[in-house]
């Protein structure tokens, strides 16, 4: 008998003196359950923690002690070497005769069952029972053991999940000690530093043991190795790769073994990815099998279910992968680039490419994908594009660009990158082909520059954009090449335009060479797909700054025979121009083509956005108000709309709504100056109307300073005229900015008749919209204050203003003072 200050029975291991066992599992060892497994892989603990709980005070219960080996694969050997043990603690018990039993396994069973004082049986490596054949009859009968017999007590360690947890968690009471208890915590480490006496902070401690996942075995090597070299302890990537190397060692299953390998490859893997590297159909058994026994971590994404080892498991996972097998990471990355496509799209089967080495596949990928890869993922382009090796990177324009211009076009932070559907537009391929025909059907770096100035437009990157164009243009002058030169400038048009830079764009419209080729100069293809574009661009630009010439410019409009984005971007030339200077029926007549514009047009792209939101303002101005709310919320909600949605809520009188939403995204730099511009004035006119009126005129004092620096006038046409009178009083420069007659009807004083209409004018229901009128902004606020459909209130205020003699809202009110009696 072992005296350990326990009343220990067998072959108990020798206690390492460097061992730390966390007080968590000692207490969960001597909770006395009926039942208690410790579960965990090679080199969690088990055997430690046992020892030393055993070794520790005596609780007065006997203890038999039983480590199984190889032995106990088969049913037979497991009870003769539990029989065996139990023998050595005096325990046998006198077998009967019985046809076709083991003997050993009745004696064992017999001799437990008689037993009636407290027992505890400790089996350790209990993985190893009948591992070959008879586990699921072994875990049954020693369940069944522990049911009956009430003074027994067992414990086991196991690397794997038996039914023995599993069904004696339904029938027993049950302490089970999983991997994750097992793990060592920051804490933990801390301690076990201490006792090797190594220095060690309580970062340098979260840090081994996130790097490590926490297994014991591996983080006591690398402090032990700290202690006797005297440095700071770390991940020892020898001492790691060490213990890897026993772990596929001991790995009996070649198909757990290839798993463990394959799935290093990848940083984090998904079920499917699982299945795509390891294609035999046992991927989410041995996936389930890790995932149970601790190797592997968990995580839930929006994408579903993530899995990773520990960094420094995966890294010595791959060291040790390379060495056996040198192809295994190519294979991986190949398996992996069909579900890449199907999950991630072009540039996850970019990065597996990549890291296949397949460059073929790679610089295809990059042809076919170049818009999305440009727009959507720009810092990982550029981060692939170094991995390819120089003597194809410098044969490959792309890859030029990339690493030329790229950083120079793409955002600072890769979370502000595009959220805009790449456009496939018939002038953007135009553009394109018409330069690689000029090349003799070769792709040089101004083909690629114009593609990529194309794309930026189309995903609201209007500085990249213009900086791409500008570099064909200055490719064109120094190369006296037309093409280039032509192109260039009227991409740098594009750009500026739909940025609302209207003084930079009207600027570049006076180009002696554009303005030729815009006035009907050379008629070559590249004269035609530049005059059609630039003329929808000079349209915009001379709406947006309200100059005089803004009637001929959009009268001169080509509409493009292909209903793509460039027809789109003419009917919303005409938009612009009918919600400014055109009357009802010409705002009615835009309404109908932006609607047809908006079904030729692909979803998710900034083309439908900029279409969709024009057709909001028009329709506010024509007081269908809740269908413009209907076409807003299927737009995209960022930057572009953000203008349209304030816009909205001021025309709803939802003030304080419309100020939120106008703040919110000023600060983006991929706002256009015309959407800031709206915004500033939005905020300053919700807050004229909310009774602040020295807040008001300092948020129209910022969108002015917006107006003089960019030459944008058209938003100021967007609000009221009374209320843009108010914030701009007398000064006859800041009238300057809305040219229209309305302004200058709103400069004049009101003519107040000096008698009020008669109360009996005015009907009971018309008494009660003058009142609700006080405390409303407009119709939808009069029309949720009564109860009454928008329409209605406007046929009701239609009436009333009539009566009244008043023009306005504000009008009506200074007119009615006198019938505040009557109204109540």
């Amino acid at each position: 008998m072992n005296r350990l200050g326990r009343r220990v029975h067998g072959p108990l291991p020798r206690a390492s003196r460097a061992a730390y066992v966390a007080p968590r599992i000692l207490d969960a060892l001597g909770s006395r359950a009926p039942l208690t497994v410790l579960r965990g892989p090679r080199g969690f603990g088990k055997t430690t923690a046992l020892v030393d709980w055993l070794s520790g005070m005596d609780d007065g219960v006997p203890t038999v002690y039983v480590p199984l080996d190889e032995g106990s694969r088969l049913a037979p050997g497991f009870w003769s070497t539990m029989h065996a043990a139990l023998a050595a603690a005096d325990l046998d018990g006198q077998a009967p005769d019985v046809d076709g039993e083991d003997p050993d396994r009745v004696a064992v069973l017999g001799a437990l069952l008689r037993h009636e004082d407290p027992l505890r049986l400790v089996v350790d490596n209990y993985h190893e029972a009948g591992h070959l054949d008879g586990r699921s009859e072994i875990d049954d009968q020693l369940l069944e053991l522990v049911r009956s017999s009430a003074a027994l007590e067992l414990v086991v360690s196991t690397r794997s999940l038996r039914a023995l947890e599993t069904t004696g968690a339904l029938s027993v009471d049950l302490t089970v000690v999983r991997p994750a208890d097992l793990a060592m915590q920051a804490e933990d480490v801390a301690a076990l530093a201490e006792l090797h006496g190594v220095a060690m902070t309580q970062d340098d401690a979260s840090e081994l043991a996130m790097e490590l996942g926490g297994w014991p075995a591996a983080v006591r090597a690398c402090i032990a190795a700290a202690a006797v070299g005297g440095h700071q302890a770390a991940v020892d990537a020898g001492t790691v790769d060490g213990f890897i190397e026993a772990l596929l060692a001991d790995v009996r299953s070649t198909a757990l073994r290839e798993f463990l390998m394959r799935t290093a490859v990848p940083d984090e893997f998904s079920a499917a990815a699982a299945r795509a590297i390891v294609p035999d159909g046992t991927a989410l058994r041995e996936l389930r099998n890790l995932r149970v026994g601790g190797l592997l971590r968990e995580r839930e994404t929006v994408e579903g279910l993530r899995y990773s080892y520990p960094p420094a498991i995966r890294d010595a996972l791959r060291r040790v992968s390379f060495e056996l097998h040198p192809h295994l990471e190519r294979e991986v990355h190949i398996a992996l680039m069909a579900l890449a496509a199907q999950e991630e799209g072009p540039i996850g089967v970019l990065r597996h490419a990549v890291r296949a080495q397949e460059w073929d596949t790679a610089l295809r990928i990059i042809a076919e994908e170049w818009s999305a890869l440009l727009t959507q993922h720009p810092h990982r382009l550029i981060e692939l594009a170094g991995s390819f090796p120089r003597e194809i990177a410098d044969g490959d324009p792309r890859l030029q660009v990339v690493r030329r211009h790229l950083p120079r076009m793409a955002p600072a932070a890769e979370e502000e990158v595009s959220e805009w559907t790449p456009t496939g537009a018939h002038f953007v391929d135009a553009a394109v082909k018409q330069r690689w025909q000029e090349m003799r059907e070769t792709t040089d770096e101004v083909h690629i520059l114009i593609q990529s100035g194309l794309a930026a437009v189309f995903a609201g990157e209007q500085e990249a954009a213009a900086y791409a164009f500008e570099r064909v243009r200055d490719h064109g002058m120094r190369q006296d090449d037309r093409t280039a030169r032509l192109l260039g400038i009227g991409g740098m048009l594009t750009a500026k335009t739909f940025h609302g830079e209207t003084d930079l764009a009207l600027r570049l419209l006076e180009d002696a060479e554009l303005a030729d080729v815009i006035s009907g100069g050379d008629d070559d293809e590249v004269s035609r797909l530049v005059r059609v574009g630039s003329r929808i661009m000079r349209a915009i630009a001379t709406v947006d700054g309200m100059r005089p010439e803004a009637h001929e410019a959009v009268a001169a409009i080509v509409e493009p025979g292909r209903r793509d984005e460039l027809w789109a971007l003419a009917i919303h030339a005409r938009g612009l121009y009918a919600s400014v200077y055109g009357n009802e029926e010409d705002q009615a007549r835009a309404v109908g083509q932006l609607r047809a514009a908006l079904r030729h047009l692909e979803p998710g792209g900034i083309a439908e956005s900029t279409i969709g939101t024009q057709l909001v303002e028009l329709l506010v101005a024509g007081g269908m108000v809740d269908v413009a709310e209907q076409v807003l919320d299927r737009l995209v909600d960022g930057f572009v709309s953000s203008s349209t949605r304030a816009y909205l809520l001021h025309a709803q009188g939802r003030e304080q709504e419309a100020i939120d939403v106008a703040a919110r995204d000023l600060g983006d730099r991929r706002m256009t100056a015309r959407s800031r511009l709206i915004n500033e004035l939005i905020i300053a006119a919700a807050l004229y109307r909310l009774g602040q009126g020295t807040a008001a005129r300092r948020r129209f004092t910022r969108g002015v300073r917006i107006a003089y620096e960019t030459g944008q006038r058209r938003p100021f046409a967007l609000i009221d005229a009374d209320i843009f009178a108010a914030l701009a009083g007398n000064d006859p420069d800041l009238f300057a900015l809305r040219p229209l007659a309305s302004t200058t009807d709103a400069q004049r004083p009101h003519a107040v008749p000096s008698t009020p209409a008669v109360p009996t004018e005015l009907s009971a229901r018309e008494l009660q919209v003058l009142a609700a009128l006080q405390d409303s902004a407009g119709p939808a606020g009069v029309a949720a204050a009564l109860g009454m459909s928008v329409n209605t209130a406007k046929t009701h205020l239609r009436h009333v203003y009539r009566k009244l003699g008043a023009s306005s809202r504000d009008e009506a009110l200074v007119l009615s003072r006198g019938l505040s009696g009557e109204r109540r």
